[in-house]
């Protein structure tokens, strides 16, 4: 009787932040919520969308130029815009660590739901420590090619390049240790996004040479190899979608957020709003103010030698380098190991990892998921310790994966009718929720669909690096789970509340 009450105030979002965590079973720590919906939109990666623009440079001007990135951006947010509403409603019902895996527990049909639920877990979890691994790689490339600029003696091995990569993880997990100190951690994210944003703007602006509207709105470019001038269009949505991907991070750290049933929501939807404002005002600035950039794509970071040759100083272009890429991809780093260690402490909860009854603990000092946070080090490390290859390959899995973990969700309320959905809620899509629903699995499908295929062809021994291993990745990652999942998983998981 006290349960069905309980889930009548869940539904109506009259339920204390406490009782909602306790009201879904008994072997919940409950952490302190510190965040409200201001910290929750700045949170990183949330704000930080006109960066990863400068990571796809080369990918960006072989697959349709700036006028695809431009026109190509504006679909991606509207897509993402509405992906991220549905999961948003779903949300203000269930705001658990879990997330996507949470969702479709609740969602799903009763035969199905504790594997799917499982699944969709550990792929959202392996997706996410494979975005991480890669902005640690991102910034330890970036800083070995700042050192050769200042001097030019120094040569990069893959020691080197490793040594700054394990640097990057270790210094970022070093700030999510203690709980206090990510709302500020938050709010300083957002000072230097929107500063250095306003201030690579202007600088730009005012000091690049200028390329006409014609070139930015009007020439397409394909150096894919691919001959379908509508497919590559297709394939242009995968820089902004790069860009665009890390919302979902809110998700993960609801339980620490304040009236979570309201402000996670809101903050997902201003999230999306403003990473599409920035992500089509840097794709502006980038078409027009992309100077020499036939010249600068023969590099293996294009963005260099433009920062260095529109500052006309080598000393400033560093510093814009410091400050615009590194450290906000370093905060990037820092949000998704958070939301890493919350997803894999709520996971745990459900007895979906090994030895959940050492990760489900919370550090009562520092108020957080210790041994997750350590965790997701340890995997971060070993993914660089292989080959260059390897490495790519599994970066490469990492979007296609994350992507599954938004579909399932909406693809199970499709099946179960929006009748699955508690009224009234906080959030609610009303009459058009439907149709938002169809649209957002449509689009969810067709970036899957993307994300599986390579960017270049052809695709042979010659030109083995253009396979992307996306599939059969995945396909190892569902092997690796359902094994699991018969061996240890289906005797241990349990859905909350039962």
């Amino acid at each position: 009787m006290a349960a069905d009450k309980d889930k009548e105030s869940i539904a109506h979002g009259d339920i204390s932040d406490d009782k909602l965590m306790t009201s879904t079973g008994p072997n919940h720590e409950v952490m302190h919520r510190v965040y409200n919906m201001w910290t929750g939109i700045w949170r990183p990666p949330l704000p930080l969308y006109y960066t990863p623009l400068f990571a796809c440079c080369i990918t960006i001007f072989d697959l349709g130029g700036p006028m695809m990135l431009i026109y190509s951006t504006i679909i991606v947010c509207i897509g993402q815009c509405l992906l991220m509403s549905s999961l948003a409603e779903m949300c203000s019902v269930w705001p658990y660590s879990g997330g996507q895996q949470a969702f479709t527990k609740n969602l799903a049909p009763a035969r199905v739901r504790r594997f799917l639920s499982y699944l969709v877990g550990w792929l959202v979890l392996v997706g996410d420590l494979a975005a991480s691994a890669s902005c640690a790689m991102n910034n330890a490339q970036m800083i070995g090619a700042i050192v050769q600029v200042i001097h030019p003696e120094f040569q990069m091995t893959r020691w080197s390049t490793w040594l700054m990569y394990v640097a990057n993880i270790v210094l970022s997990v070093l700030f999510t240790f203690s709980q206090r100190h990510l709302p500020l951690i938050s709010t300083i994210g957002g000072c230097i996004t929107l500063g250095g944003g306003i201030a690579w703007a202007v600088s730009f602006l005012t000091l690049s040479p200028k390329q006409p509207a014609s070139f930015v709105f009007a020439k397409f470019m394909n150096n894919s190899g691919y001959s379908s001038s509508g497919w590559v269009g297709i394939m242009s949505f995968y820089a902004p979608a790069y860009a665009l991907y890390g919302t979902d991070g809110i998700l993960h750290i609801a339980e620490e957020m304040k009236d979570a049933q309201k402000t996670a929501p809101r903050a997902m939807i201003w999230s999306m709003l403003f990473s599409g404002i920035t992500s089509l005002t840097g794709a502006l600035i980038m078409g027009f103010c992309c100077g020499n950039w036939e010249e600068y794509l023969e590099t293996d970071l294009p963005y260099i030698p433009w920062f260095v040759d529109t500052l006309n100083t080598v000393g400033g272009a560093v510093a814009f380098l410091s400050i615009i890429i590194i450290l906000l991809n370093f905060l990037i780093i820092i949000g998704i190991n958070t939301a890493v260690s919350r997803l894999a402490w709520g996971m745990a909860r459900d007895n979906a990892l090994p030895f959940s009854h050492i990760f489900v603990k919370i550090n009562p000092v520092v108020q957080t998921p210790l041994y997750t946070i350590l965790l997701a080090v340890v995997i971060e490390m070993a993914i660089a310790f292989g080959s260059d290859y390897a490495f790519e390959a599994i970066i490469s899995f990492g979007q296609a994966a994350i992507q599954i973990g938004y579909l399932t969700p909406v693809l199970m309320l499709l099946w179960r009718g929006r009748r699955a959905l508690p009224v009234p809620r906080s959030f609610n899509l009303g009459p058009l929720g439907r149709v938002i629903n169809i649209a957002s699995a449509c689009w969810s499908s067709l970036i899957l669909i993307m994300l599986v295929f390579p960017l270049y062809v052809p695709v042979n021994a010659e030109n083995i690096y253009n396979m992307n291993w996306s599939i059969a990745l995945i396909g190892a990652v569902v092997l690796f789970v359902s094994v699991d999942w018969i061996l240890r998983g289906r005797h241990h998981y349990v859905i909350s509340g039962e």
